[in-house]
């Protein structure tokens, strides 16, 4: 496998990138009116951003590939939301396709002004994974079943056969188990509960305080893109992305503007590389893109 990391701008290095040549964009972009070392965006400039990006974005992408975009709703004060993520997914359900909605919930999350008992609201720990692309597009549940609980599998193995729930609902468990024994797993849920609190190996721990964590990223990567398949993040921050990709056996091309970060993601890649024993041709140089 190959893995490059360019340093610049992402729209520069987007439009690099061959037409129909990749099968998975994988991304956790910068969000609109938060402070970062690398800016803030407000409401219309994250739009104009990412409208570009998601152009360049259904160019690169092969007919059976998707993209994801991680992302978080923020407030504009406590009690009314912003509403640029659900303007963008609602604009982009509409022009593209939005294949099934997809949440992390980080169940980690520390409290924050809004729960206070004077404000009473919730600890806002939900993020959309933002899934676009064609109707069929490539997935492969298989990657992601869940392992199945006690209490789940004993009840199956008690043999209730058809159940009919008050809802109304039939439920076949010998079916079910018989599934879920060949599959190896069961189905997963829409909401992925994964937390964000690694202290040692997280982005944060890397020194980026605004990372995905690489449970995350794993599942979506083998999820979403082929074996072999190359997989990209314009975004690419401390590399988690990519050191997920590296994991799976994809290629990544990833880019990344701030240099303090690209150094991080550099370093972080070549260790996912020597850690899974891959000999991959890596290209960290900022004058060189991918090989076309």
């Amino acid at each position: 496998m190959t893995w490059t990391l360019h340093l610049g701008d992402c729209l520069e290095y987007l439009r690099t990138l061959p037409s129909g040549s990749v099968d998975a964009v994988v991304t956790d972009p910068p969000y609109a009116e938060i402070d970062r070392p690398y800016g803030r965006l407000s409401e219309v400039e994250w739009h104009t951003l990412m409208d570009a990006v998601v152009a360049q974005t259904r160019r690169i992408l092969k007919p059976s590939g998707s993209a994801v975009f991680v992302i978080q709703p923020n407030s504009e004060r406590i009690g009314r939301m912003r509403l640029w993520v659900f303007d963008f997914i609602s604009k982009y359900a509409r022009d593209w396709n939005l294949v099934q909605d997809l949440w992390w919930w980080n169940h980690t999350t520390a409290p924050t002004a809004h729960c206070q008992e004077k404000h009473g609201l919730m600890r806002p720990s939900l993020k959309p994974c933002v899934w676009f692309g064609s109707p069929d597009c490539y997935r492969n549940q298989t990657e992601i079943l869940w392992d199945q609980s006690d209490s789940m599998r004993d009840t199956r193995l008690e043999g209730r056969g058809r159940v009919k729930h008050p809802s109304g609902q039939t439920i076949d468990s010998d079916k079910i188990r018989a599934t879920v024994d060949r599959r190896g797993g069961v189905t997963p849920f829409n909401v992925w509960p994964i937390s964000n609190g690694d202290s040692q190996n997280s982005a944060g721990a890397n020194g980026h305080g605004a990372g995905t964590p690489f449970g995350l990223c794993d599942k979506l990567v083998r999820y979403i893109s082929p074996p072999g398949g190359i997989v990209v993040d314009p975004f690419c921050g401390s590399g988690t992305v990519g050191m997920a990709a590296i994991a799976a056996g994809r290629t990544f091309w990833g880019c990344e503007k701030m240099p303090e970060y690209h150094a991080i993601a550099t370093r972080r890649l070549k260790e996912a590389e020597a850690a899974d024993g891959l000999f991959a041709q890596s290209t960290t140089s900022p004058q060189t893109p991918p090989a076309k």
